[in-house]
């Protein structure tokens, strides 16, 4: 009777254990990793700072990053050079999509981040963390190097 009532009770406690586990596999079947990271220096009273790195989706599936904030800046926005006609403009998104087993290089002329009003001047040579959250609210700290701007 005793090997029964346990039994029973591994049963029962196998119920709850299972999803928890699904779930945690959902959240850890992604891996971001973030290369190349750098933040071009500006002049001392430029208003907007612009980052660049390289985004790489180890998982198995996509990857949205929605939002990106720091103490350094009033706001971080995800933009991308759009070329046509000859001509360059700027577009807003909402987020930064990166497919399975993929990568999504921020770089000039291409999507990129948008740094808005900074605390106080950069200079090359100086490290800001940035924080990345996905869509499934997961967070990632990057420390970020702001270098002389490369052409």
């Amino acid at each position: 009777m005793k090997h029964k009532t346990v039994s029973i009770f591994i049963i029962f406690l196998s119920c709850f254990i299972s999803p928890l586990n699904a779930a945690d596999m959902k959240n850890s079947d992604a891996t971001l990793i973030i290369q190349d990271a750098w933040i071009a220096e500006a002049p001392p009273v430029s208003k907007v700072m612009v980052a660049y790195m390289t985004i790489k989706n180890t998982g198995t599936s996509a990857l949205e990053i929605t939002r990106a904030e720091s103490e350094n800046y009033s706001s971080i926005e995800f933009h991308e050079t759009i070329h046509e006609d000859g001509m360059a403009r700027m577009v807003r998104h909402g987020s930064l999509k990166i497919p399975a087993n993929s990568k999504l290089e921020l770089k000039r002329g291409g999507p990129h981040l948008m740094l808005f009003n900074p605390v106080k001047a950069l200079r090359a040579g100086d490290m800001v963390e940035i924080i990345l959250t996905t869509k499934d609210n997961i967070t990632k700290t990057i420390t970020v190097i702001v270098k002389k701007a490369q052409f």
